[in-house]
């Protein structure tokens, strides 16, 4: 193709009267120079100022009209150059779109081969293929090729070495992973918040200190709860035995009172079940006095029968109390306690 000729001029804009044009805007700066306005002289001054803006805005609108004129010839040629380059990048984009889409499916064809190498090699070292993915991109440039699109003896060897890389870091993870458990278990932790730890890339040693301090605060936490608790069951136990306590000498005075016992002769209850008769005797046989000698007297000592009777607490006393009283025995209750 012939090589485009295109003449330029240059183009002439001439102002008549330029000296004079120049003279009329010097003489106007100049006089209002320095000019400060006052509240006097406002009503004048703002329409001085709009008679100098009408002034300059006519000059600015030559300048607008001028270079409308003057780019007039670059538009036109501008316009005729899109124009000419039509069918070209016509013809361009075409070609493009066949080699794109040639080099799409060479790429195509490199992406599998370096897929197929790392697949064969994860499998063969029993871990994921998958893993591997995001590097393939670095793998799949034409560089790393030969004519017959395999891959080169060194690239293949980077691939192995990659693999090995991974097979170490998950063994190593394995490892950390057990050691971690292990100290979780020992100390009575959770892993799994520490091994997240890990995959997140902080340091087995790391963690580990991390577990040793949680698990000293964790041991305290439950020493103090346990003290905590001890203490309460302790005093609720105090309150317990108290309540007890009062419940048993209620309950013992109430049955004391049942059998009309003198205050002066009734113990302590303690929380039991024992009616006891006390010093049972008769009165018709309190004393002996021999004929012979009535200054030599014999008194029959007093016998202690411990009567053991079980009641229910809700069902009045069995009516054995007026017996005990018509006869003249003693009684006193001294146990009152729970059957075993």
């Amino acid at each position: 193709m012939n090589e485009i000729t295109v003449t330029v001029q240059n183009a002439i804009i001439n102002i008549e009267d330029r000296e004079k044009v120049e003279q009329q805007i010097n003489e106007i700066a100049k006089k209002y120079s320095g000019y400060l306005p006052t509240a006097d002289t406002l009503t004048g001054d703002k329409a001085t100022r709009a008679s100098l803006r009408k002034v300059r805005k006519a000059l600015d609108d030559k300048r607008k009209n001028v270079k409308s004129e003057y780019n007039e010839p670059l538009k036109e040629f501008e316009n005729w150059v899109k124009k000419a380059l039509k069918p070209l990048d016509d013809a361009i984009d075409a070609i493009d779109k066949g080699v794109k889409e040639i080099e799409e499916n060479e790429r195509q064809i490199r992406l599998s081969v370096v897929k197929v190498a790392f697949t064969e090699r994860a499998e063969s070292a029993g871990i994921d293929p998958r893993i591997f993915v995001e590097n393939y991109d670095k793998y799949i440039v034409a560089a790393n090729f030969t004519a017959h699109k395999k891959l080169k003896s060194g690239i293949l060897d980077e691939i192995e070495v990659a693999v090995q890389y991974e097979v170490q870091k998950q063994q190593g993870r394995k490892n950390d992973i057990s050691s971690i458990s292990e100290i979780a278990l020992e100390r009575s932790l959770t892993a799994e918040p520490y091994i997240r730890e890990l995959d997140n890339g902080k340091g087995l040693n790391e963690i580990l200190q991390d577990m040793l301090r949680d698990a000293k605060a964790q041991d305290e936490a439950r020493a103090k709860r346990e003290a905590e608790q001890a203490k309460r069951e302790a005093e609720q136990a105090k309150r317990d035995a108290e309540m007890a306590q009062r419940a048993s000498e209620f309950e013992a005075q109430r049955l004391q009172n049942s059998f009309n016992v003198p205050e002066d002769v009734t113990e302590q209850p303690k929380q039991a079940v024992n009616v006891v008769a006390e010093q049972i005797h008769q009165q018709s046989e309190p004393t002996l006095i021999e004929p012979e000698n009535e200054q030599k007297q014999e008194v029959k000592k007093l016998k202690i029968l411990t009567l053991e009777i079980l009641i229910d607490p809700d069902n009045p006393l069995p009516p054995f109390k007026p017996f005990l009283d018509e006869n003249g025995y003693r009684y006193k209750i001294t146990k009152y306690e729970d059957v075993k």
